[in-house]
């Protein structure tokens, strides 16, 4: 199976009927025989996906795409990381909103890097890294998105799919291969140094930058307004104290310790 499009990614796919988490599987293939760049693990069924902070991913089996590419990014030192969070997150968006059909549907990127619809979460990404001294010598990007599926269990009350929101069926196998466009592309930006064009894209479409929210940090409520992710992945909150003209700047480095309210 091959890829129209794309330089290397995509290429060659190893599709699975059914496994437990397409970035575990391709993890073992690293510590045997590294596959090329791009190579990418695509299950039909993943029964112990992972998403950020060891949460799980759950996706409906034969409905959604759950897969994982692997990439090369050893120009890449591992204190500038989080540069490959953005570019994931953002071809995922890229995807998201060239198959939505209204200007109503706002894509979103909630930081770290999970694909919102409005108010509603539609994507998750989870990428793990090899090292080699302070080289990230691979990566494996492990993508979720919600294609078909239109009924979500009580542990994802805000969750939602492309077929929900469009009310079409997707073909997989045609979503597989029209992510992988995206996916290079944002990626070869990174690979060309092009850093504040993907800083300036990403927070173009940041979940509620710039918006005062009730917000939960470290449970505790209070008011606060997204300013934006730093270089190295924190999230910039101002705070608002309740007293006048005081505003508490904060950086937020774990997603478990905010939550919109």
């Amino acid at each position: 199976m091959t890829t129209n499009g794309t330089l290397f990614t995509g290429h060659i796919i190893d599709r699975l009927d059914k496994v437990d988490s397409t970035n575990h599987y391709a993890l073992d293939l690293l510590k045997q025989r590294p596959p090329a760049e791009g190579y990418t693990v695509w299950a039909l069924e993943q029964f112990a996906g992972r998403g950020q902070r060891g949460n799980s991913w759950l996706a409906e089996p034969h409905t959604n795409l759950t897969f994982s590419i692997i990439l090369h990014p050893r120009f890449l030192p591992l204190a500038e990381q989080f540069w490959l969070t953005r570019v994931m997150a953002l071809a995922v968006a890229e995807f998201v909103s060239s198959c939505l059909k209204s200007d109503s549907l706002k894509v979103a990127i909630k930081w770290p890097n999970d694909i919102y619809v409005n108010d509603q979460k539609i994507a998750g990404i989870l990428i793990e890294n090899v090292l080699e001294g302070s080289i990230i010598k691979f990566s494996v990007a492990g993508i979720g998105i919600n294609i078909n599926q239109t009924s979500f269990g009580p542990s994802v009350p805000n969750a939602t799919s492309l077929k929900l929101l469009t009310g079409s069926t997707f073909n997989l196998e045609d979503c597989l291969q029209r992510i992988f466009i995206p996916v290079e592309k944002f990626y070869l930006e990174l690979r060309a140094g092009n850093y504040k064009k993907i800083d300036e894209a990403y927070h173009k479409i940041l979940y509620r930058r710039g918006i005062l929210s009730n917000l939960s940090i470290n449970g505790k409520a209070c008011k606060g307004t997204i300013k934006g992710v730093s270089a190295t992945g924190q999230l910039l909150v101002d705070t608002d104290t309740g007293e006048q003209n005081s505003i508490e700047p904060l950086e937020i480095s774990d997603v478990k310790h905010l939550v919109f309210l």
